[in-house]
């Protein structure tokens, strides 16, 4: 478990361990994490480092965590500009993540079977993840007035359809050589159909 203590350093502290973080696991083809390499490269001791995680999931919990309240900001900030339309953010999400300068290699580690890191990923994800319900924070962002959407329960899981739909076309476009142009083309077809089952 992230320590309280992690929370409580400097956020420049706090955001140099989480880049050298996601930076390591990105190493993963050519070799494992270690805590060595992260305290070498984060500039902290062996102390600090137990003083703010357990142990090495604690890692893994700290590049999911950051991927998830960066795009939780993003899917805010899509949803001020474009009037609360949430079908219009997947799209969004898709571009920016699979746009050539952009990049989705923390998404692709976290999926790549190959990565060395693969069974520290799966045991995080095996014992200690739990689905975070980000979308009580967006509901407030949202123009519900075209939808037939009743509660929070029933846009969480409207999101959880198009959250689902986004990963498998990033997946596809990632890890297996799919075409972009072909994955976006399905994806905004799948969004559309959810987008028409909850319209008024």
């Amino acid at each position: 478990m992230i320590k309280r203590t992690f929370y409580n350093l400097p956020p420049e502290k706090r955001e140099k361990i989480i880049e050298v973080t996601k930076k390591e696991f990105r190493k993963g083809n050519k070799k494992k994490i270690t805590i060595n390499s992260v305290i070498k490269n984060a500039g902290i001791s062996r102390g600090s480092f137990y003083q703010y995680f357990d142990d090495k999931l604690d890692l893994v919990e700290l590049m999911t965590n950051d991927m998830i309240e960066n795009m939780v900001e993003y899917v805010k900030d899509e949803l001020v500009y474009n009037g609360g339309d949430i079908f219009e953010v997947p799209m969004k999400i898709f571009d920016v993540m699979t746009a050539e300068d952009k990049g989705y290699k923390d998404i692709v580690v976290m999926a790549d079977r190959t990565n060395l890191n693969s069974d520290l990923i799966s045991e995080y994800m095996q014992y200690r993840f739990h689905e975070y319900d980000y979308t009580a924070s967006l509901s407030g962002y949202v123009d519900r007035s075209a939808l037939s959407l009743k509660s929070d329960d029933d846009l969480k899981y409207v999101v959880f359809l198009m959250e689902d739909a986004i990963r498998g076309a990033m997946q596809n476009v990632a890890k297996n050589s799919k075409s972009r142009d072909r994955e976006r083309e399905i994806l905004s077809r799948k969004i559309e159909l959810i987008k028409r089952a909850v319209s008024v």
